[in-house]
């Protein structure tokens, strides 16, 4: 069924045991749900997110069964992909992930943990009457003008680069924050988790949490919250073990669940150089207390992993589209948002088998360079018989590796913008529009 698409070894068997279970009843028709997820996947690495690109991949998969080739008429293709249950793409991106993660060898560099990353970012959405209302545009914009707009939150494992799990919700309003994301993904991670994050985590109720699980935290303290180093328990130069008291009790917060909360925190703190170069420096707060096991040393080289994070939302939506969601209602959104990130977890497995056969470190394997070898194979990856593929990959991985990418912590490139991206055709539809309305 899924037998013309370049991942069909690894996705099949997860989307094959989620088809039957939220969709039991599903038809054998042109496009099966699996066949639709498939499509969706292979349009976000090729890069081409357009609904008639999805149905022409989808005849090439035909076409690899000796099946005769659908109608090019997307009505079909998207009737198919409304009736998909949300679920099925967010658990198969979940258990993907973790899947993967069980069969990557531990780095000896995090210990006994496992590293997340976590971080927010923001996207638009269509203009239409059902996604301003569950994502209000901005308030400085005026009607007809803005898009709407989301903010999701994503859990990245750093052992794999994989997204593990992402919460969404409007830009504005009541439990639409950062935070209150974070405390939606954040109890799904699996194994002995150290978080990492940017300074907007780090509350004393976020660190309990972390504890009351037995899980360990890295983040710089809010810019709210100065260091003094003259206090707490000395460890050694401007690293010290401090006290955080139990603030008063947030509004979203019930009085019962305040009281579960203890009265105080012990944490640490500590200066690193948050540059190679230069005299910035930052303050991290951490769980970590043992300066002989975490030296200052070793808390700035696990911190500076949380870059990855940013990397990893700036190729979704910048390299694979996902800064505007071009979807009419709000599930379909989150629908799509998801398929961009089970295509991101796809093209990362790619990225780890590369990177394992021909033993070259993973942060060095090229996400577009990835993206572009295995779109450009896919009809090549479905058509060649089993015992072929392994040659195959190991060609394409070879491929793959040979686009390096440098490692340079801490190096700040400038540079200006000449030309600025044109606009899409749906941009400058929605602008003429505005303009004639304004000269109505």
């Amino acid at each position: 069924m899924v037998e013309g698409f370049p991942f069909k070894d690894s996705l099949a068997p997860i989307l094959g045991e989620l088809v039957s279970e939220l969709h039991p009843d599903a038809r054998n028709r042109i496009f099966p749900p699996e066949v639709v997820v498939m499509a969706s996947v292979a349009a976000v690495l090729a890069r081409d997110l357009t609904l008639r690109s999805a149905v022409v991949r989808n005849n090439a998969d035909r076409a690899t069964r000796g099946q005769p080739p659908s109608s090019l008429n997307t009505a079909a293709f998207c009737d198919a992909r409304t009736r998909l249950n949300e679920s099925l793409f967010r658990r198969a991106t979940v258990e993907f992930a973790n899947r993967t993660s069980k069969q990557v060898h531990a780095s000896a560099f995090w210990g006994e943990m496992t590293p997340y990353v976590i971080d927010g970012t923001t996207l638009t959405a269509n203009d239409t009457d059902d996604n301003q209302a569950a994502f209000p545009q901005h308030a400085s914009q005026a009607n007809g003008v803005g898009f709407p707009i989301l903010r999701v939150v994503v859990v990245q494992a750093l052992s794999t680069g994989m997204v593990c799990d992402m919460a969404s919700a409007a830009f504005k309003g009541k439990g639409t924050g950062e935070m209150a994301l974070a405390r939606e993904v954040v109890p799904t991670l699996e194994g002995n988790v150290l978080l990492m994050g940017d300074r907007y985590f780090p509350s004393f109720f976020f660190m309990a949490d972390l504890i009351k699980r037995g899980w360990n935290g890295i983040f710089p303290t809010h810019a709210a919250r100065e260091a003094d180093f003259r206090k707490g328990e000395w460890l050694g130069y401007r690293d010290h073990i401090v006290s955080w008291e139990r603030p008063v009790r947030p509004d979203w917060m019930t009085r019962e669940e305040y009281e579960t909360y203890p009265r105080s925190l012990r944490l640490r703190e500590t200066e690193v150089r948050e540059k190679k170069s230069g005299n910035d420096r930052i303050v991290l707060v951490t769980t970590l207390l043992d300066e002989t096991e975490f030296p200052t040393s070793r808390l700035a080289g696990m911190y500076k992993k949380r870059w990855k994070v940013e990397l990893a939302l700036r190729d979704l939506k910048d390299t694979f589209g996902m800064g505007h969601i071009a979807a009419n209602t709000p599930e379909m959104v989150r629908k799509l948002i998801w398929s961009h990130l089970l295509a991101y977890n796809v093209l990362r497995w790619h990225m780890i088998n590369a990177s394992s056969l021909f033993d070259t470190d993973l942060e060095h394997v090229s996400v577009t360079a990835a993206a572009t070898v295995i779109s450009a194979n896919a009809v090549l990856i479905g058509t060649a018989k089993k015992q072929a593929l392994p040659a195959l990959f190991s060609s394409l991985y070879s491929q793959i590796v040979q686009v390096a990418v440098g490692i340079r912590p801490g190096r700040i490139e400038p540079r200006a913008v000449k030309k600025r991206p044109k606009p899409s055709r749906y941009l400058k539809e929605k602008r003429s529009a505005w303009h004639a309305r304004q000269s109505a």
